[in-house]
């Protein structure tokens, strides 16, 4: 037979001592067991609370970011991104490439893949190919040369695009049969006629030039800038100079 512990009765089985010890002994462990539980239950609710915070935090700075895009013409870079056009992509490579002089960067936003890998092969080996390429950086670095005199030092450039229109059946022709007759590539699917703002600057000035320039959506090669524009000619940068082989042609007729 079990005893009590405080006050030594013989206790039936399953049965509690009835004396004052046992009594506040057991009251004290009812109060524990509560206070663990009050306790667990105010831990879980602090983690929902974390949890429904964070979320709050995420929805507030997502829909900040689209007020900002909406009412700042665009001022947040990653949400423009997100939403640029993909004929808009071969503009903003552009830039880039000629902000790091990489001038083969530049024939894979211009030209076709195909023409591209023919040009290598015809080239010869890769070190003729690199030196190939060294030459057209070479000639952009000499260009930031000669507009540091103007600009003063870190010239960059960046373009904002401005106007689109639909190409007219004549201009269309002319981009069709000049990947045709150029570079060997058939497979023109769309262009675009798009005005571009040019921002030339550097440390002490900067200028600002308007042009049209062409970009096409090319089978196989998505959308790339065209190299021959509309009075500015980006293909001069890998030595496609349209100008000059136009005029030419005139002169011979």
């Amino acid at each position: 037979m079990p005893f009590c512990g405080y006050c030594g009765k013989e206790l039936s089985e399953g049965n509690p001592c009835d004396c004052r010890e046992s009594v506040i002994a057991a009251e004290n462990q009812k109060s524990r067991l509560a206070a663990k539980e009050i306790k667990a239950a105010a831990a879980a609710n602090k983690r929902q609370l974390i949890i429904g915070a964070v979320c709050i935090t995420v929805m507030v700075i997502a829909f900040i970011r689209i007020i900002i895009f909406l009412f700042s013409g665009g001022a947040d870079e990653s949400v423009v991104r997100s939403t640029r056009p993909e004929y808009e992509r071969p503009i903003e490579n552009f830039v880039s490439a000629y902000n790091k002089n990489n001038s083969e960067k530049m024939m894979k936003i211009m030209l076709p893949s195909d023409y591209i890998d023919q040009l290598k092969h015809d080239t010869g080996n890769s070190d003729d190919w690199k030196e190939y390429i060294t030459e057209f950086n070479e000639n952009i670095e000499k260009e930031k040369d000669r507009l540091e005199l103007v600009y003063g030092k870190n010239v960059k450039l960046s373009a904002e695009i401005i106007d689109k229109k639909e190409l007219k059946k004549t201009e269309l022709s002319e981009i069709t049969e000049l990947y045709k007759d150029n570079f060997d590539a058939r497979g023109l699917k769309s262009a675009y006629k798009i005005k571009v703002e040019f921002q030339t600057e550097g440390y002490e000035d900067y200028d600002i030039d308007k042009h049209w320039i062409y970009v096409v959506e090319i089978k196989g090669d998505g959308w790339l800038l065209c190299p021959k524009g509309d009075g500015y000619n980006p293909g001069s940068y890998i030595g496609l100079d349209f100008d000059k082989a136009d005029s030419d042609e005139k002169t011979s007729k």
